[in-house]
């Protein structure tokens, strides 16, 4: 079960997820190959796969790992590579420890993408996981840390109990995220994944929840046996933000899977 809510906590925070395929070396077109062996001549254990039109290659330089992502022109998206503590910067430690006094590092990487770099750090502090998106002024960009159940608010508490009754917490995060602050909580309710998104006053931004396929609305099963005859429903989730109602179907075919977003009446809104 927890591994269905940290799933649909992904889901439902970003869609944008796209299918890849491992390929070998001698596909990938000549453009991208190259401009990759010009940038990194010294490239090991390098590992190739297709994103849609892109092409991510993760590879090591110098016993470190690295992520690419590449369009079909040879040009960079995205470059992530792994850090050591020594190697963050000044400024960027001094805001982490505003945020806490010591840490147990887990993870550093630096990030590059359209001229921006940023500074995504993992610690554990407390028992708990923190995250830290931080950019190279060392101003902070994305703040998150997992909570305990007694951590959470009681007015967040009270707010699901009032409108589901009895629950169990399954996984539960505070963000801060330019500018704003969130609760974000995953429970199980009636053998049901649900995770839900508060403001700092308690107020539902949005909640989603998972699916059986005989709770899919039946216009917009009729639009997927009409369109996408060749794919299986593979999950199904209902996303509420405010008075908006949408549904996301993850739909897999023999060579591909994709993710279709409905209205009630069955109108493809957004296709991934």
């Amino acid at each position: 079960m927890m591994n269905r809510i940290i799933g649909l906590l992904i889901l439902t925070c970003s869609l944008n997820v796209a299918f890849s395929q491992s390929i070998s070396q001698s596909n990938v077109p000549a453009v991208v190959l190259n401009s990759f062996q010009l940038s990194y001549p010294t490239a090991e254990e390098i590992k190739w796969k297709k994103d849609q039109s892109n092409y991510r290659i993760r590879y090591k330089v110098n016993k470190k790992s690295h992520d690419l992502t590449m369009d079909y022109k040879g040009m960079v998206i995205k470059h992530t590579q792994d850090l050591y503590l020594s190697e963050i910067p000044q400024n960027v430690l001094e805001t982490i420890r505003a945020k806490i006094s010591y840490f147990d590092l887990q993870d550093a990487d630096l990030v590059e993408k359209e001229g921006k770099v940023i500074y995504e750090t993992k610690f554990k502090f407390d028992g708990s996981n923190i995250y830290f998106w931080i950019n190279e002024k060392g101003e902070l960009q994305k703040y998150r840390r997992e909570l305990k159940d007694e951590e959470i608010p009681a007015s967040v508490l009270n707010a699901i109990k009032s409108q589901y009754g009895k629950f169990d917490i399954e996984r539960a995060k505070y963000v801060e995220d330019g500018g704003n602050t969130n609760y974000i909580i995953g429970a199980e309710i009636n053998d049901k994944d649900h995770v839900f998104w508060f403001d700092i006053k308690a107020n539902l931004l949005k909640h989603t929840q998972d699916l059986k396929d005989s709770e899919i609305p039946a216009a917009i099963l009729k639009k997927v046996n009409s369109d996408y005859k060749n794919y299986d429903v593979r999950d199904a989730d209902l996303i509420e933000i405010r008075e908006n109602v949408t549904y996301v179907l993850k739909l897999k075919g023999s060579e591909k899977q994709v993710y279709i977003t409905f209205n009630k009446a069955g109108k493809v809104l957004e296709t991934k």
